[in-house]
């Protein structure tokens, strides 16, 4: 609230005053804690930008006028009981590329920090703990990641959870189908989802028949040799993302799903959805800087939208089998 109207009554030139009163929109149930949000045009670009895409706030009046929620990012800071909890999106090119850099397993460190965070954690020890146990599982390199998805699902006490690795991903590439369908009009990750459906020949399908599921699973074991041998270690990358998403969550305990099963649902989907998108991106590319591009893109819209939701909705609507499609999922 209290930045809310800082912006407000801000002296400034009347382009910006024009673009401020454009930005800000007051929450359907506002709170001194979460007042107002920033709203963006039709294309999903905040409406404070400039042509250039530079930001006519900072521009005009500095890095230090900007609310915390911009001059933070891609930070996030949480205060759980009498400590803060810090942590970066992968939504944020420069994260992933750290990511993928990164050999060793991703750590936590003790620093001061140079503000205090308002925004308070509310979840209990124990479930803190859980959290914190569920990244160390996916961490667990005795493993493989497929094996490690088990061991959290069986940890979190999901039912049906069948370890059997499947013979084929037909279940798999039909949701997925679905999903870039739902999602391909973000325009975050439009042209990503558009490429990777134009690589399975799958582009303005609406269902997917058997010789589309064959030949999906040809192109798909194509574009996983290729990825793999420009990115050999690419098992370590997709953990590393999975395990600061998780953090950056507070996995299993995200906002909206109570429910330790639905979490892990939704993880397993944002897993299988992460490798179709980027396998099929990068059918034809070989520049590192592509990839970090796409994966960027992709978290931009699973990290600042309601996609945990989406995908255990998704799912159900689609009458998919727990049993069946999520050891494909997880084996993909």
């Amino acid at each position: 609230m209290k930045e809310y109207y800082r912006l407000l009554g801000m002296r400034c030139t009347s382009k910006l005053r024009t673009k401020i009163d454009r930005a800000l929109i007051i929450n359907a149930v506002p709170s001194s804690e979460c007042y107002a949000q920033i709203s963006t045009d039709w294309h999903g670009l905040c409406k404070l930008h400039l042509e250039d895409g530079m930001c006519a706030l900072q521009v005009e009046q500095g890095e230090s006028q900007l609310p915390d929620v911009c001059r933070f990012y891609p930070r996030n800071a949480k205060q759980q009981s009498d400590s803060y909890e810090c942590s970066c999106s992968n939504s944020c090119e420069k994260v992933v590329e750290l990511l993928m850099d990164l050999k060793g397993t991703l750590g936590f460190e003790e620093n001061d920090l140079l503000f205090s965070p308002e925004f308070k954690l509310n979840i209990s020890s124990l479930r803190y703990e859980s959290c914190k146990e569920s990244v160390l599982m996916i961490q667990n390199r005795s493993l493989t990641l497929s094996e490690r998805f088990f061991s959290l699902g069986n940890y979190l006490k999901c039912p049906d959870l069948n370890s059997t690795k499947p013979n084929n991903f037909y279940l798999t590439f039909q949701l997925m189908h679905l999903f870039d369908q739902y999602y391909e009009s973000n325009r975050s990750i439009n042209e990503y989802c558009v490429e990777s459906q134009c690589y399975f020949c799958i582009k303005d399908k609406d269902k997917l028949s058997s010789h589309d599921l064959i030949l999906m699973t040809e192109k798909y074991n194509a574009a996983e040799s290729h990825l793999e041998f420009i990115l050999p270690n690419l098992p370590q990358v997709l953990e590393q993302l999975l395990v600061n998403h998780m953090f950056y969550i507070n996995f299993p305990y995200t906002e909206g799903q109570e429910k330790d099963s639905d979490a892990f649902l939704s993880l397993v989907i944002l897993y299988a959805f992460l490798r179709m998108n980027i396998l099929g991106y990068m059918s034809d590319k070989s520049d590192p800087a592509d990839l970090v591009n796409c994966l960027a893109a992709m978290f931009r819209m699973i990290e600042h939208s309601n996609f945990n939701y989406v995908a255990v909705s998704l799912f159900s609507m689609n009458k998919c089998s727990f049993q069946d499609c999520v050891p494909e999922l997880i084996y993909l």
